[in-house]
Formats: structure tokens, C-alpha cells, sequence
């Protein structure tokens, strides 16, 4: 996911014990005793354990991000003194995952997303974590339920569930104040968010938008279906199900909001800078709403200073909260290659980083936990960290309870990426008049099924 920057900030690392330590290991076998004390009168010192360094291949999120997930490795070497956790970040990690297990020298244990996972667990190369988290006294409702699901294939889980994306909606108090509308009372429904956007909408004599309500991008579809009841995949006969009636009805609606727009113009307004940069329309109060993460404060905090905001859940049929349970949420997960040279000590810092730590992880490295226990202790953490007057502090329990709430993802099958190509492709074809809802999704269905037969068939 995309992010803002944060003030740099240094970690300490371990230093001379560490090497010391290292250097002790390096000059005696394993578990041997150090020699004879002199000043002890031949007292025999205790074995010096052996320094293990794990190979951890990560996704790369930048400088920043990249020293902030450190952070839980440095947590965990000060239980473990003689585990040094030495993380690789790699921009195309996926690559080189299966490269290296290809050729028998896997790490120890890696950032994986489920595509990865699917084409991976399909080949027989990661651990199934199943008995071991079992063993730890765990159950699949003790996580967040989209993304333990999104974690498992064909009934096995092949990683343990790391960080998930709570989106939620962000509203300008200001924006709504300027066109007449209670601030207040943010679009709990999806008729109200078309609405209160009808309201706002301000358009200049040769229609180009001058502020806007909501702003589709390519990708809510997917939210808006699962949202509404639809679906994109039948697990149990492995069948492509993108023209589900429902996910139909989503892109006839969504082509509708677009016409209101003209598709042109919306183009035209979407070319101004994002969220996460100077002048983007939430911070210059020309767009009133917009989809995204708790993390986003800190570009909030950079550029709008001065906007008056908040944050609600994700619009719903009829606002009610049963209906959250339709939320699909993503994220991303860590698993154990097989073949992990320290397979023992792989696990224990999975299940240390992300179960038995997983608040101080969230907030410590600004992800969102997975473990349903620790979301109050992240929301204190995340809380005192950002400190408590910080506009969105009040708001952290609603991306709490949309990561709680959610059970829908989006399928974890082995050509997960092209599907997800595929029905952006079409989405632009149906907003710009060229092909129907209908005739795009079949499209796809068709497309995506027949990718997914010969990945299966491989």
C-alpha cells in the first residue's frame, strides 16, 4: 500500500554482546564450554549459544518503512539475545522468493501476499503452519477472518496473517459545511454517499469539476460487490464467478455515478496529486471524501493541517453494523519455506512478531494487526504514539472494528494478479461506453477461467 513519510527515525540495534558473542561462537564448537576460568581456579564458564542469523525477505516499503518494520526484529533479539534477525528488502521479493527456492537456498522465512501464497502452496514449497498455531492454543476466530482465509489454501494454512488494511471512509467536515450539509452526519449508506456527492459536486461553466463528493477509483468495484452481496470466485468447484449478477449491478451503478460525472472530466480532476502529496483536493477542500487506511494521518497531518475531518465506516446498503461483515479486507501475511534452514526459529519469530506481539507490531511499524485480541492495546499504542489530540485519534476504534467485522477477500488463487488486471481493464471500457457491465464481466469470467485451468492443470 501507498504511504506518507515519517520524520526519520533511528533504531538501536545490538552492537558489542552481540559481536562478542559471534565471535565466541566462531572460535569453539557449538555448545562447547568456554576454557577454564583463571581467576576461577578452573571453574568451567556455561556453553555460549550459538549466534543464529535469520534470513527474513521482505517486501521493500521504502527507507522509512523498511527501519520501521526492524523494529519488531530488534523486539525480538531482546528476548532471544542469540537470534539476530537480518532482514532483506527486496522490491520484487516475489521473484526472488521463488528464485531462491528454486535453487534450494530459501530464507528463513518471508513476506508473502496470496498469489504468491496460492502458486507457491500449490508446489508443495511452504510449511503448513495449520498444528503449529493450533498447538499455540490458536483458532481461526482469534484472527482477522479475511485474512487468516486469504492465508490458507486448499484447507492449509501456508502463513500466519500479518498486517491488514482497514479502509474506511475519510470525510471533510468543511467540504460538507460548504454545501450545506451537516457535518456531523457522514454517508453511512451507499444511496447517501451518492447523494450528499450530488450535493457537493461544483462544476464551472464548461462542466470541469471544481469539488467533488466521492471519487471512484479503479478497484472500489471489488469493495462495492462484496459489500452488496456479490462475489468473484466459487472456491469449492474453482470457478471464476466475475459476472456474478450482483458484481453486475455494481458496475451499472458506479457507470451511472461516472455518466453524472462525464468520465472525461473525472479523469481530468483525478490527474491532481494524490492523497499523499502537497495539493492533493482533500487538503484544498475540493473533495469531500476519499477511501483509504489509518496511516494516511501522517500525510493528513503534512498537508491539510488545517482540515477540519473524520472518519466513518464504509457505506452499506442500509447502514446497519451486520452488514460489516461483508467487508472484504486485504493485507499481507509471512510464511516458512520448507526447506527454511532454521525452520524452528522461523516460526517461533513469526508467532512472536505477529501473534504475541502483534499490537506492539502495529503500532510500532503503523500496520494494522491481525489478531482480534490486540486491536484495543494497537489502538492505545497507535494512540500515545501519534499522540492523543491528533485528529484521527478519536477515530481508530472504526478501523478496529472494520478489520474485526470483515469475513470476504478477494480470491487466493495462483493468476490472483491477472484477475484483478483484468477487471480494472474492463472497468475503464464500461465507464468510457465501450463495452456493457455485462459483456466486460463475462469477459473476464472467461479470461480469468481459462488462466486458471492451466495454472491448475500445471
Amino acid at each position: 500500500m501507498k504511504r506518507s513519510n515519517l520524520s526519520r527515525r533511528e533504531f538501536l540495534r545490538a552492537g558489542a554482546l552481540v559481536t562478542g558473542a559471534a565471535a565466541l561462537a566462531a572460535c569453539a564448537p557449538a555448545g562447547a564450554p568456554a576454557a577454564p576460568s583463571a581467576a576461577g581456579g578452573g571453574e568451567v564458564a556455561a556453553p555460549v549459544a550459538e549466534v543464529i542469523h535469520l534470513n527474513v525477505l521482505a517486501e521493500n516499503w521504502g527507507e522509512i518503512y523498511n527501519n520501521l518494520m526492524t523494529v519488531i526484529g530488534d523486539e525480538y533479539t531482546k528476548v532471544n539475545p542469540n537470534v539476530i534477525v537480518d532482514w532483506n528488502f527486496d522490491p520484487d521479493w516475489q521473484t526472488k522468493l521463488t528464485t531462491l527456492i528454486a535453487a534450494g537456498t530459501p530464507p528463513d522465512c518471508n513476506h508473502i501476499r496470496p498469489g504468491a501464497l496460492a502458486v507457491l502452496g500449490r508446489k508443495g514449497a511452504l510449511l503448513d503452519l495449520t498444528d503449529r498455531v493450533q498447538a499455540a492454543g490458536h483458532t481461526r476466530d482469534d484472527f482477522l477472518i479475511s485474512i487468516y482465509d486469504s492465508s490458507t489454501y486448499d484447507g492449509k494454512l501456508y502463513a500466519l496473517p500479518g498486517g491488514a488494511d482497514y479502509i474506511c471512509i475519510f470525510y471533510s467536515k468543511d467540504a460538507m459545511r460548504d454545501a450545506g450539509l451537516d457535518p456531523e452526519k457522514p454517508p453511512m449508506t451507499t444511496a447517501e454517499l451518492i447523494d450528499q456527492s450530488k450535493t457537493i459536486l461544483t462544476q464551472n461553466a464548461s462542466g470541469e469539476i471544481e469539488r467533488i463528493g466521492y471519487m471512484p477509483r479503479p478497484g472500489h468495484q471489488q469493495n462495492w460487490s462484496f459489500i452488496h452481496g456479490g462475489g468473484y470466485y466459487d472456491e469449492v468447484n474453482q470457478k471464476i464467478t466475475a459476472n456474478n449478477p450482483v458484481n453486475v449491478e455494481v458496475y451499472d451503478w458506479l457507470h451511472e455515478y461516472v455518466k453524472l460525472l462525464d468520465v472525461n472530466k473525472l479523469a481530468a480532476f483525478s490527474e491532481r496529486p494524490g492523497t499523499y502529496e502537497a495539493g492533493n483536493p482533500f487538503s484544498t477542500k475540493q473533495a469531500a471524501f476519499f477511501f483509504d487506511g489509518f496511516w494516511t494521518f501522517e500525510a493528513l497531518d503534512q498537508h491539510a493541517p488545517d482540515i477540519d475531518y473524520g472518519v466513518a465506516f464504509w457505506p452499506t446498503p442500509n447502514g446497519t453494523a451486520d452488514e460489516r461483515k461483508n467487508y472484504a479486507i486485504s493485507g499481507w501475511m509471512y510464511s516458512v519455506p520448507k526447506d527454511s534452514p532454521h525452520l524452528d526459529q522461523a516460526w517461533d519469530f513469526i508467532n512472536f512478531a505477529f501473534i504475541d506481539k502483534a499490537a506492539l507490531m502495529g503500532y510500532k511499524t503503523l500496520n494494522g494487526p491481525c489478531v482480534k485480541a490486540a486491536l484495543a492495546e494497537w489502538e492505545v499504542g497507535l494512540r500515545e504514539q501519534m499522540g492523543a489530540d491528533n485528529r484521527i485519534a478519536n477515530y481508530l476504534n472504526v478501523f478496529a472494528e472494520t478489520g474485526a467485522a470483515a469475513t470476504n477477500f478477494f480470491p487466493t488463487i495462483p493468476v490472483g494478479g491477472y484477475y484483478s488486471d483484468e477487471l480494472n481493464r474492463v472497468y475503464d471500457l464500461v465507464m468510457r461506453d465501450e463495452m456493457t457491465s455485462q459483456a466486460a464481466l463475462d469477459e473476464v469470467t472467461a479470461n480469468v477461467q481459462a488462466e486458471l485451468d492451466k495454472a491448475m492443470a500445471a
